[in-house]
């Protein structure tokens, strides 16, 4: 063969060889590399074991609140999805991104806003639909910052047994590959038909938070010395941080504010002021800093308006005055008697 055929030989096998290690950061494909379903058999490209081998781990918290003893026909539920890490959970250092697959076995419809990653899972007959709603599986559309997700299921329109649920979760470090400081777990858990559960005083049957992990994960994570010690540090560390910007900009602000009114009072003792400045060339000076005074001030107090934070707003109304001081001297200038050497 010829060297550039070899060539693209070789990468082509390389990158088979490369691919199952890259993560799917836009939900992870409906069955895995073994064909089986990812949401039953979990996300094998992650985890401990290396790419294609990964196994469970309970360091993977997956719970769904909000899920009914019994389903209703045609009633939607609000479900929220969590994927976290124990360690995290513990207040130690772990994972905080994470992704999922979830499955109904095709039974009701979910929906979801645009405000959550959600989409129709890789692989389904929805998978390139634009719209928000699906009776098949759904996955995150991108690995979500703080690993939750708020998604409706709405029941079958009739009485379809049990409906049993899976979730595949996967909590990764954000490396953007498929390597062993991801932690993935797997919860199944199901909702009864209706009229199938009752209790004895007769009262609605409530929602549930289902989970799957280790007890002390789940149950008895405490927040350890050190993890304290550091939330109080990094609160000192804000509130220094703040205060030192305050007095920094506050001690600058009085520095400037106090060398012009020097300059001003000295400038009227002496019987000086600015330097002669001809009017073809003030009036354009004067126009920009009053376009630029008059526009900083309304966005100052638009910002002030709608409760934006003081420093910006007090900054732009500063500028504002500047520019207005800015004019003032240019008028000033303007004004000046020339001297012989200007005139020259």
């Amino acid at each position: 063969m010829r060297l550039g055929t070899r060539l693209v030989v070789v990468i082509l096998l390389l990158s088979m060889i490369a691919a199952p290690t890259v993560a799917y950061h836009q939900g992870p494909p409906l069955v895995e590399n073994n064909g089986n379903p990812t949401a039953i058999y979990g996300c094998t490209c992650h985890g401990v074991g290396g790419p294609l081998n990964g196994q469970p781990s309970d360091r993977a918290v997956v719970s769904v609140s909000g899920v009914p003893i019994q389903y209703e026909i045609d009633v939607a539920y609000e479900l929220t999805i969590k994927v976290q890490d124990a360690n995290t959970l513990a207040g130690e250092s772990g994972n905080v991104a994470g992704g999922f697959l979830m499955s109904s076995g095709d039974m009701g419809t979910f929906t979801w806003t645009e405000e959550y990653d959600i989409r129709p899972a890789a692989g389904t007959t929805d998978e390139d639909s634009t719209s928000r709603s699906t009776s098949n599986n759904i996955s995150q559309s991108d690995t979500d910052a703080d690993g939750q997700w708020v998604v409706t299921w709405t029941a079958p329109s009739e009485d379809s047994g049990a409906v049993f649920f899976y979730v595949a979760g996967n909590s990764v470090d954000d490396s953007g590959g498929a390597d062993e400081g991801d932690y993935w777990n797997i919860l199944s858990f199901s909702i009864n038909p209706p009229g199938t559960v009752t209790n004895a005083d007769g009262d609605d049957l409530t929602t549930r938070t289902v989970s799957v992990g280790t007890y002390e994960n789940l149950f008895v994570a405490e927040i350890s010395e050190d993890q304290i010690e550091h939330e109080r540090q990094m609160a000192l560390s804000a509130d220094v941080f703040l205060k030192g910007n305050i007095y920094y900009w506050s001690s600058l602000l009085f520095l400037i504010v106090g060398a012009v009114l020097q300059r001003e009072v000295t400038e009227r003792k002496r019987g000086e002021g600015p330097s002669y400045l001809a009017r073809e060339l003030a009036y354009p000076q004067i126009l920009r800093r009053g376009i630029a005074a008059i526009v900083l001030f309304y966005i100052g107090v638009t910002v002030k308006a709608d409760g934006g934070d003081v420093m910006l707003w007090s900054v732009t109304f500063f500028c504002s005055a500047w520019a207005v001081y800015g004019v003032y001297r240019t008028w000033l200038a303007m004004n000046t008697e020339p001297t012989p050497d200007d005139v020259m």
